[in-house]
């Protein structure tokens, strides 16, 4: 900039000079003006595809779609379907051959074929482990190419945009489709509304030589990430660790008084507890209130007796995503039992005795640990 201004300043002193001078610039060599240079021409075309075979497959109603190599998909798509046409998958650190996608897993690789690339996201959306390559599906793809690559029909979406195009030309592709906007990265979002949230199944990066364009399928981030079994279960044995250590540290100052848990209960709300005990028996709809985190009307009760002689019931229901109830454990008389949750409730009997419930996370049941707590399992 400092050079510019010096610049300026002394082809300024130079006009002064020459003003007053006779000799005549038409008459000097070389004097004449030098040629404008205009800025470089934007990269890419200004067209996307024109093959009617391609754009009549094309539905352009938000669906996340594409054509590659002349074929129709949309997502999810089966990853199985890409392999048979010649594409490979590897997996980010691990071998894509040795994963096991639990159901509700996502694992994110890359397709390769013949030179060409595509990032993937591939979840198992069934009810059994599977293969990425095999059981998986394709919930999200990113295809990116120069502006100058060659089949420039090679992969073609929504409106026909390819990644050969101007940036110019693929904003005004895209400008009159729903969702779409032009983020503060000043790349393109093609929004979906799921719920309360707004999803992105539409990306496209406006590089200066490049275009990258992701798909996605609006139910993408409802896959949890894909951990070796090994790794769930080191995890799942610190949770339990930590869930022993709270609760059995929180329940020290009533350790020798439940009934304290009970009194301080509307300030409390919830405590951390353990037992060692013996469980007494089985009862069902017996009480006439229950205050607290309602029960439902249908839940089995345990009795027990912790080492210091003090009653305790333990809450036999597990609350299943689907909103229904059922049992957690079953139990027997006489059985051994060390307990590990939360006291947040407690039975009222008709005489007014009052005995604290326990909505357990961890039971160990005559020497066999129990996780109940879903969020301690390693699966």
């Amino acid at each position: 900039m400092e050079s510019q201004k010096g610049f300026t300043l002394m082809k300024k002193q130079w006009i002064a000079l020459l003003t007053g001078c006779a000799l005549v610039c038409s008459m000097l060599a070389g004097c004449g003006s030098k040629p404008q240079t205009s800025a470089p021409e934007a990269a890419g075309r200004d067209k996307g595809c024109t093959d009617e075979a391609i754009l009549s497959q094309l539905k352009n109603d938000g669906t996340p779609e594409f054509v590659l190599e002349g074929t129709y998909y949309t997502l999810p798509l089966e990853t199985s379907r890409l392999i048979q046409a010649g594409w490979s998958l590897e997996t980010e650190e691990y071998d894509a051959a040795e994963v096991s996608l639990q159901p509700g897993e996502r694992i994110y690789g890359e397709l390769s074929k013949d030179g060409q690339e595509m990032d993937v996201a591939i979840v198992n959306d069934g009810t059994e482990p599977c293969k990425p390559a095999e059981g998986g599906m394709v919930a999200e793809l990113e295809y990116s190419a120069d502006k100058d690559q060659p089949d420039s029909d090679f992969f073609v979406t929504l409106n026909g945009i390819n990644c050969v195009m101007s940036n110019e030309a693929l904003q005004k592709a895209l400008e009159g489709v729903d969702g779409y906007e032009l983020n503060s990265a000043g790349n393109i979002d093609i929004n979906r509304t799921v719920g309360d949230d707004e999803i992105a199944v539409y990306k496209v990066m406006l590089g200066d030589d490049y275009t990258a364009i992701t798909l996605a399928s609006d139910n993408i981030f409802e896959y949890k990430d894909y951990q070796p079994q090994e790794i769930k279960e080191q995890v799942s044995n610190e949770k339990i660790a930590a869930y022993k250590d709270t609760t059995t540290a929180e329940m020290e100052p009533y350790a020798q008084d439940f009934n304290a848990i009970i009194e301080g209960y509307e300030e409390n709300m919830a405590v951390g507890f353990y037992s060692e005990g013996t469980v007494w028996s089985e009862e069902v709809g017996e009480y006439k209130a229950i205050a607290g985190t309602p029960l439902s009307p249908d839940v089995s009760l345990y009795i027990a007796e912790d080492t210091t002689g003090q009653l305790y019931c333990i809450a036999n229901q597990i609350l299943n995503e689907d909103g229904t109830v059922s049992s957690a454990i079953e139990l027997k008389e006489g059985d051994q039992i060390k307990v590990w949750g939360y006291a947040s409730q407690y039975l009222e009997l008709p005489e007014g005795l009052k005995i604290v419930v326990v909505q357990p996370g961890i039971i160990e049941r005559n020497g066999e640990l129990v996780i109940l707590d879903k969020n301690l399992k390693a699966d």
